[in-house]
Formats: C-alpha cells, sequence, structure tokens
C-alpha cells in the first residue's frame, strides 16, 4: 500500500506539440522532445494530435451518459461473464493499491473486436475476442456506440503515430513496429469516479497508486481534474487538464524496451472535487500479443546485458498478472 498524501501544486509535465511530425517540417525536433521527455517522467501532454475537439467532447458526453444508466442495466455487460475483459467493470471492483480499500470508480470496456473465424479467437488468445454493448434501442444510447468506436478509431492511429516517433527517437526507422501493429492488444476504457467521499475507507481514492503494463497509454480528461503522477524525485504531482491536449504515459513495456532510460510513472486518481463526477476515456495499446520485446539496439549497455531479457508482449502482460495478483485469472491493470 502507497499512503495518500497530497499532491504538488505546480505544473511540471511537459507538452509535446505533435504538428511538426504531422505535417512533416521537423520530425526529428518532435523525437528528440520526445526522448527528453521520457528520461525525466513517462507522462506528458500531446498537443496538435489531430482528433477533433467536437469528438473527444461528444466521447466524455456519451460516457456520462453511459454511467447514468441504471447499474441493473449496466449489469447485462457484466465484464466477469467475459473470457477476453469487454463490458462493463461494477463501482469497487477493482485494487489497483495493493493493500488498499478498493477503488471508487466504475468502468467500460471494448478492445480488438475480432470475429469468431479470426485464428486469435478460434485459438483463444488472451485479449481478443469481441465487444459487448447495450442495445442502441436503449434510450439516450442512439449515439453511444458510434461515438466511441470513432474515438477508438482515432486515439489508435494517434498512439501508432506515437510509436514511429518513439521508434526515430530509438534511432530506427519510424515504420520499425508496424509489422507488429497487425492486431495489437488495444483496449479502450470509459471511467466513471464519483465525487470522493468524506469517510472513505482507509487510503480508499479513485484509482489507487500504480504503473501501467503496456506500451502506451492517452488520457482524455474531463476538466474536473484529480489525476496525480510520482515524478522521478518521488514527489506527487497534480496533472490538471489542459483543454485540447491528451496526456501520455509509458507503461512497464518501456523501460524493457529502453534498458530502464524511459520511465513508467506510478499514477493515481483522487476526484478533485466534492460534488462533481469526473470521467475519463483511457486508451492503451501494446503491439500484436506475439511480438517480441526486447533492448532496442541503441539502447543496450556497452557492457553485459540488458537489464530485462527478451520476451512477448504475452509474456510480458502474463508476468504483470502473476508479479501483481499472483496468477494470470487475476483482475488487469488498468
Amino acid at each position: 500500500m502507497i499512503p495518500y498524501s497530497a499532491p504538488a501544486h505546480v505544473d511540471t509535465l511537459p507538452v509535446l506539440d505533435l504538428a511538426p511530425w504531422i505535417d512533416g517540417t521537423d520530425r526529428a525536433s518532435v523525437a528528440h522532445a520526445l526522448h527528453q521527455h521520457a528520461q525525466v517522467c513517462g507522462f506528458f501532454y500531446l498537443a496538435n494530435h489531430g482528433i477533433p475537439q467536437n469528438l473527444t467532447a461528444a466521447v466524455l458526453e456519451q460516457t456520462r451518459i453511459f454511467f447514468n444508466r441504471p447499474v441493473d442495466e449496466l449489469m447485462q455487460l457484466d465484464i466477469s461473464q467475459s473470457p477476453v475483459r469487454r463490458g462493463y467493470e461494477p463501482m469497487a471492483w477493482q485494487t489497483l493499491d495493493i493493500g488498499s480499500a478498493p477503488d471508487l470508480k466504475e468502468s467500460f470496456f471494448i478492445g480488438t473486436d475480432l470475429g469468431p473465424e479470426h485464428p486469435y479467437v478460434r485459438e483463444g488468445v488472451p485479449g481478443y475476442g469481441a465487444n459487448r454493448w447495450l442495445p442502441d434501442s436503449a434510450p439516450g444510447l442512439t449515439a453511444f456506440r458510434p461515438t466511441i468506436e470513432a474515438y477508438y478509431a482515432q486515439v489508435k492511429a494517434v498512439t501508432e503515430t506515437l510509436l514511429g516517433v518513439f521508434a526515430l527517437a530509438m534511432e530506427l526507422p519510424e515504420d520499425h513496429f508496424n509489422a507488429s501493429l497487425r492486431d495489437p492488444i488495444a483496449t479502450l476504457r470509459l471511467i466513471h469516479y464519483p465525487p470522493q467521499p468524506a469517510k472513505a475507507e482507509r487510503n480508499q481514492i479513485g484509482c489507487g497508486a500504480h504503473t501501467d503494463w503496456g506500451a502506451l497509454t492517452l488520457l482524455l480528461q474531463d476538466s474536473t481534474g484529480g489525476l496525480e503522477v510520482c515524478d522521478a524525485s518521488g514527489q506527487w504531482i497534480a496533472a490538471r487538464p489542459i483543454d485540447g491536449t491528451l496526456l501520455v504515459n509509458f507503461g512497464d513495456m518501456m523501460p524493457r524496451w529502453t534498458n530502464g532510460l524511459y520511465h513508467s510513472n506510478l499514477h493515481r486518481v483522487k476526484n478533485a472535487s466534492p460534488e462533481r463526477h469526473r470521467y475519463s476515456v483511457a486508451f492503451f495499446h501494446d503491439l500484436n500479443y506475439h511480438a517480441r520485446v526486447e533492448c532496442l539496439p541503441a539502447m543496450r549497455p556497452p557492457v553485459g546485458e540488458p537489464l530485462y531479457p527478451p520476451c512477448t508482449v504475452g509474456e510480458h502482460i502474463e508476468e504483470m498478472y502473476r508479479r501483481t495478483f499472483g496468477a494470470v485469472t487475476a483482475k488487469a491493470s488498468a
């Protein structure tokens, strides 16, 4: 358990402007900036990412509408009934900071949606299967699925662009990861945090301190605030929302690629408002389940072996399950 203490009220997370990469005017400077940010803290704001603001606003509004549905209706999509963790996760179902009380949040998950005839689905490869939705005819949900699917497609494209930036930062061709991006493990999680109770259980907050397991996470958050990041010095920082940006963080796969140079930082959520409900949308992107993960050539030590042995994406995720929960079948991290 990591006992809660108030964060510093300063804005120190950097902003990465993606425009010179997208328009092709100065891709090298974007790669250099990402490389610098990653060595200080594995979090940064992403500006000029290309996702229309009317779509990000619609996603947050549809998220609010979804979680305002009756719980018994949402439980028709009970995630515990899905072999690939798709659907609705009830309030206080997960405990990310082991030893603390359950997290004060509820979620909805979609992912790489493959039909029953796809080889990965037939073979039962973890992380692949069908998404689950409430009927479009449900009151107020007509726009829910098309809005969420449109955002999924666009944020997935942005994340894969960032993997090209990362490749260039590692002195590799921009398309280095392309072959591993076919049928990736890519999960979108809609999250609702109610106001923090005045008498919550010991160390119980919206989302306990944890790191993400995969490669990249892109977070869309509303204006409520509450996300906190632990920087390299151990200081907790309030990661306040910045209009028009997404917040990017590196997961535990990045230290494997970079021999520990890039950080995967602890982060947590405590709803900053005693009255408002907080909504956010997190996109977690890994490579294909079978893709190989090993220290990249530019990061190999001059003497000796890298800190982490080679593995596949699937082996890495299973290792994180074992390390965090003691069993592959345990509840997944966010």
